[in-house]
């Protein structure tokens, strides 16, 4: 799928990415949405996207999951209920934009 035009802001860019990932059958993802007027990026801003992101997925405990970006590199720690939300989770930091890898140190409340 790819995303072309314009939003106001990296916030509005990185949701359009996160609905066009769930969307069923998507396998891949190309936001060439642009930003206008011209923002920066910054870690802070990735952080508060995966935030979101896991707050609007259905399938995963949001409040249990600290989120944290360092150089575009997300990490995850917590305590979920089960194997299955850690890994909707990385998959939910994977989508979106500017998220150069995920470290998933969530544990399941099994462990």
């Amino acid at each position: 799928m790819t995303l072309d035009g314009e939003v106001e802001s990296l916030s509005h860019k990185r949701l359009a990415g996160l609905l066009a990932w769930w969307v069923p059958g998507t396998r891949d993802v190309v936001n060439g949405i642009e930003v206008k007027p011209y923002e920066d990026d910054n870690d802070d801003e990735i952080t508060a996207a995966v935030a979101i992101a896991l707050e609007k997925d259905r399938l995963v405990t949001a409040d249990s999951i600290k989120v944290s970006t360092r150089n575009s590199v997300v990490t995850l720690e917590g305590v979920v209920p089960n194997r299955r939300q850690a890994e909707m989770a990385e998959s939910d930091a994977w989508y979106i934009f500017g998220v150069d890898r995920v470290v998933n140190h969530l544990r399941t409340a099994q462990e």
